[in-house]
């Protein structure tokens, strides 16, 4: 199946939310495997954010704002970039009147790539306002798709797909069909119908006249919430899976997307899947499908390895009392651990009337932006100083940045004005590989060292 790498920049102008209720810009982003060629892997990455989020500047007769983003893929074994791209979007509305109602920008790229395992950094910043940005960081184990055997492609979760006239200038195009992504896979209320589209692949492998699709929805303790059979039969190598599910009717929770191609004679299956979420306030929320309630069985860390519960007890340290992190280091065995953590982040939960843990997912989205933005050659982002600040107290409302002054090493300072009346945290980088250590807090409970600067003159 033919595809395309696309880019290109694309401009859309639209209504746009007005400027005194612009909410927290946040960026949503998905990704999936398709086949390349023989070496390669076709990667979508599709993402999106709210527009009414960005600071317009009134300009030439109307109101502008523009978006910088930037998406790097990095191997993880060398850390070396093998692809990149940067580029601009403009949006431009000419009557603030027009500024009421939030709108969604929706976009995608194309690459291929090797099989590999990769580090992918997605970066949004607001050219008319740098402190309005969101970044994420994420480790795809990106593998080729089998060749022997039939094959499934990554799934895409898409708010519409419909079949249009071939449109090379359409980058939302590929196989006769229009597919919009829904980058943050959420659905319900807002999305009643979740549109999935995939790929098969070597279908002709086997001989038979027919096979089944089974495309099926489970909530989070795995029941079946809706099935979809159908045969279908077998003429081309390749296939387009298409198709879309009434989803109005589930309540607030995560659930799991999954569609499985079944051979006719010998039963042998493949599967592909996907993790969405379901917000449908007018329903009463499920208990079992809730990630901020119910039981440690119908939560994430059901299935995590013990190693994988101690990284994240670990990572989550910060808000930890001593006698949460001395209880947690005498506890035995991988069920003990599970219970300890979900314990852990549902007693921070704030509001447990929604189907998502607010508070641990903040916490988490500080630990991805840090691991970008605060990494050295030593340590990973979160482990740093300035990487502690962020994730426990959030982005400043200032930095100050010295990088030039004589006879004293580089260092910053972070102004945080609602934080006991305003407060500092100063920086400095003292080895020269730009790994800034906390030197001064005006804050009460952090290091506070008045004659700091003498940390930082040069020899």
């Amino acid at each position: 199946m033919k595809k395309f790498i696309l880019t290109f920049l694309i401009v859309l102008t639209f209504p746009l939310f007005a400027q005194r209720q612009r909410p927290e810009f946040r960026l949503s982003y998905d990704l999936a495997r398709f086949r390349g060629d023989a070496e390669h892997l076709y990667v979508e990455v599709y993402y999106s954010f709210d527009v009414t989020a960005l600071r317009y500047v009134r300009s030439n007769g109307a109101f502008n704002s523009e978006m910088i983003m930037s998406i790097t893929f990095k191997k993880t074994t060398s850390d070396s970039v093998v692809a990149r791209q940067a580029w601009r979007i403009p949006f431009s509305v000419s009557d603030t009147a027009m500024l009421e109602s939030s709108r969604s920008y929706v976009d995608i790229f194309g690459f291929m790539l090797k099989p590999d395992v990769y580090h992918i950094f997605l970066v949004a910043q607001d050219v008319n306002a740098p402190n309005i940005r969101d970044s994420v960081a994420l480790t795809a184990n990106l593998q080729q798709l089998p060749n022997s055997n039939i094959s499934l492609s990554d799934v895409e979760l898409a708010s519409s797909i419909v079949q249009i006239e071939r449109d090379s200038t359409n980058r939302f195009y590929k196989n006769t069909f229009e597919v919009r992504p829904n980058p943050s896979k959420l659905f319900g209320e807002h999305q009643p119908t979740l549109f999935y589209y995939l790929e098969a692949y070597n279908l002709l492998r086997n001989k038979s006249e027919k096979y089944y699709t089974k495309a099926v929805v489970t909530n989070a303790v795995g029941k079946e919430v809706i099935n979809h059979e159908r045969g279908k039969r077998r003429i081309n190598d390749s296939n387009v899976e298409v198709g879309m599910m009434k989803v109005n009717t589930l309540k607030t929770g995560v659930y799991t997307f999954s569609y499985t191609v079944i051979d006719s004679v010998d039963g042998s299956a493949v599967t592909s899947s996907k993790r969405f979420f379901i917000y449908n306030p007018s329903l009463p929320v499920d208990t079992l499908v809730s990630t901020s309630g119910g039981s440690v069985d119908a939560s994430e860390y059901a299935t995590m390895t013990e190693d994988e519960l101690d990284k994240e007890f670990e990572r989550s340290r910060y808000v930890a009392s001593g006698a949460e992190i001395a209880q947690y280091s005498k506890l035995k065995g991988v069920e003990a651990k599970r219970k300890a953590l979900f314990e852990f982040w549902s007693s921070r939960d704030e509001d447990k009337s929604t189907p998502v843990n607010e508070t641990k997912m903040e916490y988490f989205r500080r630990i991805e932006i840090a691991n970008v933005q605060y990494k050295t050659g030593f340590r990973e982002g979160w482990k740093t100083d300035r990487g502690r600040v962020f994730i426990v107290y959030g982005p400043p409302d200032e930095i100050e940045r010295h990088a030039n002054e004589t006879d004293v090493k580089p260092y910053e300072i972070w102004h945080y004005n609602s934080i006991q009346g305003g407060v500092i945290f100063i920086f400095g980088d003292r080895t020269g590989f730009s790994d800034y250590i906390l030197l001064h807090s005006t804050h009460r409970s952090e290091l506070h060292d008045e004659n700091w600067r003498r940390q930082i003159e040069a020899n």
